[in-house]
């Protein structure tokens, strides 16, 4: 197999250094990666694929930080996206699709009375941490050490910039830990407006991982015991594990919730959605944006919803995802590979065991790019559902070959 070359790629990747900071910022860099054996630019997408400005094709696992569901240029959700063109994007109000999509968001979601849209996950997220704080009269937000939230100041993993005092009312416990959460309420007992939790762990540079019983039903008797707020950031997750929401199918009881991603199958809107209880408190809150009311996003989610529903794409992508995690863990054993595979397999991640500094994993996920399958080394990956058997039997027969390289350059 000829490996991947990334000329033009990096030729742009140089260029975009004398006009953006850093050359392409956040996550998206190909220093995020394994610099070198991915491409710093995409050209196009359709289904499960995409291809880099050289002409490269890729599987894709990780599904545009896995806002991509039904597959790149679904065509339901492109009909009703060109439906909505011909009458425009942003007006200076709504357009008639505002009460449709409203209405659908609270039809579907459990606990989700009423909503309000956005643009991105922090838009919510933030938003919702006011809301809470507005019904509650108090200050104090929990968060599990190393959770991603979004990047407005309130939660912004990396300093630079950010002033302390935009933090001073945040409190960390350990996620999945009842001991660490009854022990920071105890501490701060009286001031908590709320808690936000992603549903399961993904954070990066860790294996995933689920929420026990006990943690779940440790946050939502506390939080009644003690007036807080439970606030789901289902913006990853949202729509992969059940379509009533992330917060149902582990059992939180959410005050508040957040979504993205996925629920306009990548076009961008974010929702915050509500208990009617709460409806008062956030009907206080300023929450806007220019673009916050673009008419072509709600095409798009109502399309979206309604063909992940018909089209069975939750269980889809369920079953592609096992078969995945189950061929990867197949493959690293025949190679005498130990590996840690986690999460949901809709949005499953795969590590090496005692790999703390992914060394392994950025060889081999580098290795699986340079032949057409886009893994990420240190974030969860997505399954969409325009993968078939064809492209899992593609995927593992190149991690096959990545495993046995992988061994070959550290050693089983």
């Amino acid at each position: 197999m000829k490996l991947y070359e990334f000329t033009k790629s990096y030729e742009l990747f140089e260029e975009a250094q004398k006009y953006v900071p850093g050359g392409i910022y956040g996550p998206r860099t190909p220093r995020f990666l394994t610099f070198g054996s991915y491409p710093a630019f995409l050209r196009r997408g359709k289904g499960c694929r995409v291809w880099d400005v050289d002409g490269n094709e890729y599987i894709d696992y990780m599904c545009s930080f896995g806002t991509n569901l039904l597959g790149l240029k679904n065509p339901k959700v492109e009909k009703a996206v060109r439906k909505q063109m011909k009458n425009a994007d942003c007006f200076t109000l709504p357009s008639d699709l505002w009460v449709p999509l409203a209405k659908k968001m609270t039809e579907t979601v459990h606990n989700g009375d009423w909503c309000v849209f956005g643009k991105n996950g922090s838009d919510v997220t933030s938003y919702t941490i006011s809301v809470a704080r507005v019904a509650t009269g108090k200050w104090g937000i929990i968060l599990a050490k190393g959770s991603y939230h979004g990047a407005h100041f309130w939660c912004q993993p990396h300093g630079a910039g950010v002033p302390e005092e935009w933090k001073a009312h945040i409190h960390y416990i350990d996620y999945n830990n009842p001991a660490s959460l009854k022990g920071v309420v105890e501490a701060n007992r009286g001031t908590i407006a709320a808690i936000m939790l992603t549903p399961h762990r993904h954070d990066a540079f860790i294996d995933q991982e689920l929420p026990t019983k006990e943690f779940v039903d440790t946050v939502n008797s506390l939080a009644r015991s003690e007036g807080f707020k439970v606030i789901i950031d289902d913006v990853r997750c949202g729509f992969r594990l059940h379509l009533a929401g992330s917060a149902k199918w582990y059992g939180y009881d959410a005050d508040l919730q957040c979504f993205g991603k996925a629920m306009a199958n990548g076009y961008p809107i974010a929702v915050a959605m509500g208990k009617r209880e709460l409806m008062e408190a956030a009907a206080k809150v300023y929450f806007t944006g220019t673009h916050f009311f673009s008419g072509v996003p709600f095409a798009a989610a109502l399309a979206a919803i309604e063909e992940n529903r018909a089209s069975g794409a939750i269980e889809k992508i369920d079953a592609m995802g096992k078969k995945l995690m189950e061929g990867l863990g197949d493959a690293a054993a025949s190679e005498g590979m130990k590996v840690v595979l986690s999460g949901p397999p809709a949005m499953p991640y795969m590590n090496f065991d005692n790999d703390a500094s992914h060394e392994k994993n950025r060889y081999f996920c580098g290795e699986a790019a340079r032949r057409g399958i886009f893994f990420h080394p240190h974030h969860n990956w997505f399954v969409c559902a325009a993968i078939t058997d064809r492209d899992i039997r593609k995927t593992l027969d190149v991690s096959a070959e990545c495993f046995r390289l992988t061994k070959v350059k550290f050693g089983g």
